[in-house]
């Protein structure tokens, strides 16, 4: 009820302020206290009245969605259409109604058959277009334009369904399909005296469809439209080859074999076998990437003077070195260089496989490799590598210097670089050391951090402040400032308050951007930063983040990192006795995990999206693993059933919150160890204190975690946890800890 709780406190308010305009006004005590009451009962009353009328409407809306899906069923949605009409007429201010009028038409629509008489079908095109023409900017328009095409088709009213789409794009590939069938089949149908016209028109279609053809796997019902594009000579060996590239690309094996099932339609046997062979290949390459030793080591067929499924064997490299073992003895690339002068390689794309070679054996311990490695790195003068070869020097403890001069200006203007640049001449010019880390403590991130503590260690820089020494404060789009723009806007917000009342997220997603992404340009961001701020006044957290992003409003801590379910935070952190299960360290309760630093967890893993769910299943707003959770709270004690209990604030923070406690008690206050573990696994943290083996300080362990995830997901939470304290007014706050600063890895 988070929507009429804001109203019920926004008329309290309103309340509140009334008592206050007549309190200076003096009147005699009993008229005071007279007027009082009555504007409390007069408030009390419309409040009541609105939420009472807002709630009837809800289950009115509700109650007809179910109707018309029952009509729809049962096909009788014609003979009860004026009692749906009077229903929607009940919606009146509802702020769905326009999505009550849109079910109808749905329903309407799924009706219509070929028997339906053309005065109905009209009347309720007019319906449909009446609708359009009142709502020009409503985030449905779109969608009633595109259901006149299945009207249309519903009703098999050829002609009007060619008309349509000269005026309106279909969306949807079936549609794209139906509309050139429609417009094939009118072509065939009209008895025009102008040849030269119609040919014209029958091109202008079958080029339409060629390129749909080419572009997609699988086009639905498209048989007259292939035969009419085969028999005018489209279908040739060069468009196969065309097509086989895109899908290869997608690696799309079920598209190739797809396409090779065409091939008995085309004319002439040795090209169907070779194409066929080819194709074969491609399908092979994909399943079996180590396939292209084989594939590679034979020159290539050659059309034009250019080598045949050249594509494939530049895309099939990368997935054939991870068929290889990263520790292999003495890895060459002198093999491959050879494919690549037989399959007629540019430079450039040389380069590309010389990279993704090194990458692959990186780590590789053979001396003779490494050499040629570092070799090879400085002349290729790409960044991913030398930056990785800086991680490797920095956990091996070598000089920095040779790599650091390797970047390109763009890379040494980064800000991890340019504090490694400091840090490296500290001793021999630490006046410019200074000079670096003071410019860069006054800017955002995690390295700035980092830079203010080194500058001041004796409180590890927690005065830092981000370059705003004054937190910006956003305004609201209900602020006086836009009293004339707020109105306009209005119903759209009303409308994504209803569809969160309703727990339809993804639908209020879905026209949330659609309002930010459709403002006027005029001031444009400016609006979006005050809606944005609206909507965390909203409790809508996911919205107001997603805002910031779409308006780019970096320097609005405020509005990135919002105070998003503060008081679950407060419960699931409070303290409890608790028998914890065998095997589970017994500090897991007792060692406290902070509010602040909980909070950076859940923002860097959802940005406070209540329905986050990853391709590996975790869920929620601290993406917890359905297994994970279940662990968690039996060692924990915690009520859990589902994996559907994740998507609930409450039950995803008390969890999510254990299992940090849980983490916290094997790396005790050290949230670098802590969030690696989140979001890595402890066995991999593990294996990376292992490497480092109690040589390296904290710098030089975080810059040097091997995946780039979980080293940026770390770098981001240290950094939201100081923010979130400053945002919190926490009196004493704190960059890094003890255990953290302090100790060696």
């Amino acid at each position: 009820m988070r929507y009429l709780k804001h109203t019920s406190i926004s008329l309290l308010m309103l309340t509140a302020l009334s008592f206050s305009a007549l309190a200076h006004q003096h009147p005699p005590k009993s008229a005071h206290k007279s007027n009082l009451a009555q504007t409390q009962t007069q408030w009390t009353k419309a409040r009541n009245a609105d939420e009472l009328k807002r709630m009837t409407q809800r289950a009115t809306f509700l109650q007809l969605e179910n109707l018309l899906k029952s009509a729809v069923k049962n096909n009788n949605v014609s003979d009860n259409a004026e009692l749906y009409l009077k229903l929607i007429e009940s919606l009146k201010d509802y702020p769905l109604k326009m999505d009550a009028m849109t079910a109808y038409f749905d329903a309407r629509i799924k009706s219509v058959n070929q028997t339906t008489p053309p005065e109905e079908v009209n009347a309720l095109k007019q319906e449909i277009e009446q609708a359009i023409a009142q709502n020009p900017t409503h985030f449905l328009r779109t969608r009633w334009e595109q259901s006149l095409f299945t009207l249309f088709q519903n009703a098999n009213d050829l002609e009007g369904f060619v008309h349509y789409a000269q005026r309106v794009k279909p969306s949807s590939l079936e549609m794209q399909i139906a509309v050139l069938n429609a417009e094939l089949q009118q072509d065939g149908t009209e008895n025009t005296t102008d040849k030269k016209q119609d040919s014209n028109a029958n091109t202008h279609i079958i080029s339409r469809y060629e390129q749909l053809w080419l572009a997609n796997s699988k086009l639905p019902n498209d048989a007259q439209l292939w035969a009419a594009w085969y028999a005018r000579g489209g279908r040739t060996a060069a468009k196969v080859y065309q097509k086989a590239e895109t899908l290869f690309a997608q690696n799309d094996e079920n598209g190739l074999a797809q396409l090779a099932t065409e091939l008995h339609r085309m004319t002439g046997e040795n090209e169907d076998e070779k194409v066929a062979a080819q194709l074969q290949l491609l399908q092979t390459l994909i399943k079996t990437p180590a396939s292209l030793a084989e594939f590679s080591a034979r020159l290539p067929m050659t059309e034009n003077n250019t080598a045949l499924l050249k594509f494939a064997v530049l895309q099939s490299f990368p997935r054939y070195l991870r068929t290889l073992p990263e520790n292999m003895k003495d890895p060459s690339f002198a093999p491959y260089a050879q494919w690549a002068k037989n399959w007629q390689l540019t430079d450039m794309e040389m380069r590309e496989w010389e990279i993704a070679f090194l990458n692959r054996f990186f780590d590789n311990e053979s001396p003779l490799f490494q050499q040629w490695r570092d070799a090879e790195i400085l002349k290729l003068n790409a960044d991913s590598l030398t930056e990785r070869r800086l991680r490797m020097a920095i956990w091996q403890k070598t000089d920095l210097t040779l790599w650091l001069n390797a970047l390109s200006d763009e890379g040494r203007q980064k800000q991890e670089w340019r504090y490694w640049f400091a840090k490296t001449i500290e001793k021999s010019d630490s006046q410019k050391t200074t000079e670096i880390w003071t410019a860069l403590s006054h800017e955002r991130g995690f390295y700035p951090m980092l830079a203010a503590a080194k500058l001041d260690p004796q409180t590890r820089g927690k005065h830092y402040h981000f370059g705003q020494p004054q937190l910006l404060v956003a305004p609201s789009i209900t602020d006086e400032a836009w009293a004339d723009e707020f109105p306009k806007l209005k119903p759209a917000l009303e409308e994504i308050a209803e569809l969160r009342q309703l727990d339809r997220l993804g639908a209020a997603k879905q026209r949330w951007r659609f309002l930010l992404e459709n403002l006027p340009a005029d001031q444009k961001k400016e609006k979006q930063i005050a809606l944005s701020q609206y909507a965390n006044q909203q409790n809508w957290f996911d919205l107001g983040v997603d805002g910031s992003i779409i308006a780019k409003a970096f320097d609005y801590i405020q509005l990135r990192l919002p105070m998003a379910y503060s008081h679950y935070y407060d419960i699931a952190l409070k303290p409890r006795r608790l028998t914890l299960s065998k095997g589970k360290p017994q500090a897991s309760r007792n060692t406290p995990i902070s509010k602040t630093f909980a909070m950076a967890i859940s923002r860097q893993e959802s940005a406070w999206n209540l329905q986050a769910q990853s391709s590996a299943n975790a869920r929620g707003l601290m993406q917890l693993l359905p297994s994970t959770a279940k662990a968690t709270a039996s060692h924990a004690k915690l009520p859990y059933t589902d994996e559907a209990e994740l998507f609930k604030p409450l039950n995803n923070i008390l969890l999510g919150t254990a299992y940090l406690a849980e983490l916290n008690a094997k790396y005790p206050n050290n949230r670098i160890l802590i969030a690696s573990a989140y979001n890595a696994g402890e066995h991999r943290v593990e294996k990376w204190l292992a490497r480092a083996n109690g040589k390296l300080e904290m710098d030089e362990f975080v810059a040097s975690i091997p995946f780039y995830e979980t080293r940026g997901y770390v770098q981001n939470v240290l950094t939201y946890d100081f923010y979130y304290q400053r945002l919190q007014n926490k009196e004493d706050p704190q960059t890094f800890s003890n255990e953290e600063y302090d100790r060696l890895y």
